[in-house]
């Protein structure tokens, strides 16, 4: 063909009046699949969030949806603990476990004491906080008699000496295999007159798995609850016995509506959620027993909502 044959074809094709409804019908269509792509897209989004909101809505906010789909590390603050992470969100999650958490300090001779009267008597504070609070027969529910004799009855009287004693009801929850966190501190000092008394300030938290069977979170995996304990005492040494004088303990998630049976009651995902809704509202104050600094309100067993265990 030649060259100017080509041109004159190309300026008929041009002014052909049926290009231009083509080329608007080629536009048009185009502009329908991106709509049609488009809606597909919010369709199924939409369909997601709906599903979404299907799962969760009916669920209240303590009950996993997904819990097989997402890491433990990044499960929401309500949902439950298990005993694959315990710990999760706790600050006692790198503290030491069990009685070698309890350091007694190192003894210094001052006049009127030897280093072995002292450490005689720390010794006997240790084991009074090791009995009392980490014991594996106490934690099941006995009575540690024999450490509660390192006390004078004089100095302490029946509620208190009972209080000092952090037991579960073997028929409800027993210790998760985790093992106790503990932190705190021991200290000592002697009066002019060579009087003795050691200071206590120590935290203990517990992850306790329920004793009834059937209350996975995940296939094989149980749920965990932490009750947290915090005690601030001192005592002095008189005869060989600890003299108890200022007393001071608080409970975080335990069930302050429980019988007062000598038994913590700890609170599982379901009961910590409505406790928090039912202290919405109110005047209670959540405390916060991780807090060194914190001097406790004197008296035994204050109950109170955490702000976390």
């Amino acid at each position: 063909m030649e060259p100017t044959d080509y041109v004159a074809r190309l300026r008929a094709q041009a002014s052909d009046p049926g290009l231009e409804e083509a080329l608007r019908r080629d536009r048009a269509m185009r502009r329908l699949k991106i709509v049609l792509a488009a809606g597909a897209g919010v369709l199924l989004l939409g369909g997601f969030g709906f599903w979404l909101s299907d799962v969760t809505g009916e669920r209240p906010p303590y009950q996993p949806y997904s819990a097989q789909t997402l890491h433990e590390e990044i499960w929401p603050l309500e949902w439950p603990y298990t005993e694959d992470m315990p710990f999760r969100n706790s600050p006692a999650s790198g503290w030491a476990a069990g009685a070698d958490a309890i350091y007694a300090p190192v003894p210094v001779s001052p006049d009127g004491l030897t280093a072995k009267e002292i450490t005689a008597v720390l010794d006997d504070v240790k084991t009074l906080l090791v009995e009392t609070n980490l014991s594996e027969d106490t934690l099941a529910g006995a009575e540690p008699t024999a450490a509660l004799a390192l006390l004078d009855p004089r100095g302490a009287d029946d509620a208190v000496r009972k209080d000092m004693v952090t037991r579960f009801d073997p028929e409800e929850v027993y210790p998760a295999e985790s093992g106790v966190r503990v932190r705190g501190a021991m200290t000592y000092q002697v009066s002019a007159a060579g009087e003795l008394a050691v200071h206590v300030d120590y935290a203990f938290v517990y992850p306790l798995v329920r004793a009834e069977e059937g209350h996975d979170v995940i296939p094989g995996v149980p749920e965990v609850a932490r009750i947290a304990v915090r005690r601030q005492f001192t005592v002095t040494s008189k005869d060989g016995k600890l003299v108890l004088g200022a007393y001071a303990s608080e409970v975080a998630n335990h069930d302050c509506s429980a019988p007062k049976d000598g038994y913590l009651h700890p609170l599982f995902a379901e009961g910590r959620w409505k406790a928090g809704q039912a202290a919405e509202g109110t005047r209670v104050a959540q405390a916060d027993l991780y807090d060194e600094k914190r001097v406790l309100p004197s008296g035994p067993g204050h109950c109170v909502i955490p702000s976390g265990t």
